[in-house]
């Protein structure tokens, strides 16, 4: 009895240690030149009053600029047209950001990103439900990172 007791704990514990809560292995783009590089999206977007958050765990060789994006139809519903180029147009919101800073050293690194509407093209309110993310790294005119998905926001 106290073997089997031992055993249920021991595989909870690596279940937990293995799976972090709300993690989300983000897809990638098999166009990136960097083929190692990955994101994974952790939790949910948070909204306050001028900007959004989203931690991301991520890892790339190289990169000097990040650009983040959350897209949101008024519904506020996953729809797969955000999926597609040009989305912003049928978007209700769009908050965006090339200001976060990025480390591409081949190592993984967890830090929480921010976007707001400063940026042109930007709008819209966030509000919960799902937005449509996209992560990308690049190193001059290079894609190295591109990693998108559904998250959700909690507004």
């Amino acid at each position: 009895m106290k073997r089997i007791h031992a055993l249920a704990v021991a595989v909870v514990a690596i279940a937990v240690v293995a799976v972090p809560v709300g993690a989300l292995a983000a897809k990638t783009d098999p166009g990136q030149t960097d083929p190692n590089a990955k994101a994974d999206f952790l939790g949910k977007i948070k909204v306050g009053r001028t900007k959004a958050t989203l931690q991301v765990t991520y890892s790339c060789n190289a990169g000097q600029t990040l650009w983040i994006s959350a897209k949101e139809v008024s519904s506020g519903k996953a729809d797969k047209a955000l999926e597609k180029e040009s989305s912003s147009k049928i978007s209700a919101a769009w908050w965006q950001s090339h200001r976060n800073p990025v480390t591409c050293d081949s190592q993984p690194h967890t830090a929480t990103f921010s976007m707001d509407k400063k940026e042109k093209g930007s709008k819209g309110a966030l509000k919960s439900g799902k937005a449509w993310v996209q992560f990308c790294v690049t190193n001059g005119d290079a894609l190295v990172l591109s990693a998108h998905d559904f998250v959700t926001v909690s507004a």
